[in-house]
């Protein structure tokens, strides 16, 4: 299963998406420069040319009496202010910026003749532009008196620490973001999956419950419409099953006055072939009911049920009748099921295999909670598109409709609605050794 296809996954995606380009579009208007080309918000950079050269200006224009005093009322923010008497000291891993970098022009002409020097890291660029970029690190001029104004940048405590309050809100804010998407991404796709589940329970049984109302409006009122439906569905099924059963008993009458009056007939070969197709047309409706029963979600109640004891009484009936059933030997497990659905089911796979795969074998096999109790034939197997339609109502392996060579095509399907009714399944494959493999798999029987 893609992710793509869960639901959950689908609205995460979408929220954090959303989320991720909500911060993007945040950092970019904190960072983006603005106004004349030296606007945008700076983190710890050195003072733009403009700025550096009111600095210096300012210092340069104050009485040496009190220049200290000057000095120290610029070394407040985020540029620290120093003179010292000469240039200090190139940093470990730095540099001094020169005409190849693209925004040391900008300082010169800012600055004019004054002897200047700008130190950026090794390996890094003086930017062009209002910014000279993170990686300048410290400008130092030669005041018109000799001595050097050095502006270095850094991080100022109340900065920090507000930078830290910052970082830890939005820290706070994602995390609560997150869950509050978690929490809303089930609380919207909870509901939708119980009432998928309840959707799928109702189609193997037509007198499940009807779904809760439960979950937004738009969920209640889809679960109201589909119980609407439900109900409508189970009594259509039910008035279908009336009226099967009234049809069957109706021309079972008249297949009994048939029968007595097949009695006179006075050809002995033409009373016997009367005989038979009244007898075939019998099994039909029995069928036919059965199917309309089972397929309106009726069935006999569940008990544990000894598959070995079952098949070994059904490959004994079948070798009274002449019929070449085998039972694996190492055939086992205890399923939870109607006793009467469940021979009814091994019959019907048995007469199939029987009739069109000669020699057969029942096997089954407990797998956790569940039991395979499978139908194996030496036949000729069906195609694979077959296969799909196969357990559908009249649905035949061959199209004859020769009762010679099938039934009516309602005996997987009367199968099928059998497994279904006791909340199994019925599947068919080819067997790669050759012949049909039929596996019906039910509830093991509870551990007591």
């Amino acid at each position: 299963m893609m992710l793509s296809d869960n639901l959950s996954t689908r609205m995460t995606a979408i929220l954090l998406a959303g989320l991720a380009v909500m911060l993007v579009i945040g950092a970019a208007l904190l960072v983006w420069p603005q106004g004349r080309g030296e606007g945008g918000v700076r983190f710890y950079q050195l003072p733009r040319p403009s700025e550096a050269r009111a600095i210096i200006e300012a210092v340069e224009a104050s009485p040496p009496a009190v220049r200290a005093k000057v000095v120290k009322a610029l070394d407040t923010g985020v540029i620290r202010t120093t003179l010292d008497e000469g240039f200090p000291p190139l940093q470990l891993r730095a540099r001094a910026a020169d005409a190849s970098d693209p925004g040391y022009r900008a300082y010169r002409q800012a600055l004019g003749a004054r002897d200047l020097r700008i130190d950026i890291r090794r390996g890094g660029r003086l930017k062009e532009g209002a910014l000279p970029g993170r990686h300048a690190l410290r400008l130092s001029v030669r005041l018109a008196d000799g001595e050097v104004l050095v502006l270095r940048r850094r991080a100022p405590d109340t900065a920090r620490q507000f930078f830290g309050r910052v970082s830890l809100a939005a820290a706070t804010v994602l995390v609560v973001t997150l869950l509050m998407v978690a929490l809303a991404v089930r609380q919207t796709t909870l509901p939708v999956s119980l009432l998928a589940k309840d959707v799928v329970r109702f189609g193997d049984n037509l007198n499940a419950k009807a779904l809760p109302l439960r979950g937004p409006r738009e969920l209640r009122e889809l679960s109201a419409a589909f119980n609407t439906m439900q109900g409508r569905i189970r009594g259509l099924m039910d008035e279908r099953t009336r009226m099967l059963a009234a049809i069957a008993h109706d021309l079972r009458t008249y297949l009994t006055r048939l029968t007595l009056r097949a009695e006179f007939i006075s050809d002995d070969a033409q009373r016997a072939k009367a005989g038979t197709d009244l007898a075939e047309m019998s099994q039909l409706l029995d069928d036919t009911l059965l199917f309309a029963r089972q397929d309106a979600g009726r069935g006999d109640g569940a008990r544990a049920i000894d598959i070995r004891r079952e098949l070994e009484t059904l490959v004994a009936l079948r070798f009274e009748m002449g019929q070449v059933v085998l039972l694996a030997p190492e055939a086992a497990g205890a399923a939870w099921a109607s006793p009467l659905a469940l021979r009814r089911m091994i019959d019907n796979l048995v007469d199939n295999a029987v009739r069109y795969g000669g020699a057969v074998t029942v096997d089954a096999r407990p797998l956790g909670c569940r039991v395979e109790i499978t139908v194996l034939d030496n036949g000729p197997g069906l195609p694979d598109a077959v296969l799909e339609t196969i357990t559908a109502p009249f649905e035949r392996g061959e199209t004859s409709r020769n009762r010679l060579t099938g039934g009516a095509g309602l005996g997987l399907s009367i199968v099928k609605a059998l497994a279904q009714g006791q909340s199994g399944r019925l599947t068919l494959a080819n067997r790669p050794e050759g012949g049909l493999a039929a596996t019906i798999d039910l509830p093991a029987r509870p551990a007591s």
